[in-house]
């Protein structure tokens, strides 16, 4: 069963300057997510952030640049292990991703690195991470 964006509770959203990528450089990446206050690396390419297990996750890339007409596609996020719903793709949605961690899963870190291609062409994979917490 596919998770909608608007059945989730967390929000990891990655903000990608263009301009950068445009021209060959994958730095210009920035990691967020709705959860700052239990989360480090915030506005970095390296997050990691707390999560309550079962929750449903969604993770987004979009351009710094509003004008931007090209496109995002999330290809992976992190592994199947630690997930009761494994990151999908959202259908029509490329650059969107859901999924639901796994209760069983609280005594460890679950890999949650994002994979997305610019354009289809350049790929970027920036190291993502969910600690899982029972409250």
């Amino acid at each position: 069963m596919q998770i909608q964006p608007n059945q989730c509770s967390v929000f990891i959203q990655v903000w990608v300057d263009v301009n950068a990528l445009a021209q060959g450089k994958t730095t210009g990446c920035y990691a967020v997510s709705n959860r700052s206050q239990d989360s480090s690396g915030e506005g970095t390419a390296q997050l990691t952030t707390k999560v309550i297990s079962g929750s449903k996750v969604c993770w987004t890339v979009l351009p710094l640049d509003p004008q931007f007409k090209g496109d995002f596609t999330i290809t992976q996020v992190g592994t199947e292990s630690g997930w009761n719903t494994p990151p999908k793709v959202v259908p029509k949605s490329p650059n969107t991703f859901t999924g639901q961690l796994d209760e069983a899963t609280v005594s460890g870190n679950v890999n949650s690195d994002i994979q997305f291609s610019y354009n289809g062409g350049i790929t970027v994979t920036l190291p993502v991470t969910i600690t899982p917490t029972k409250k």
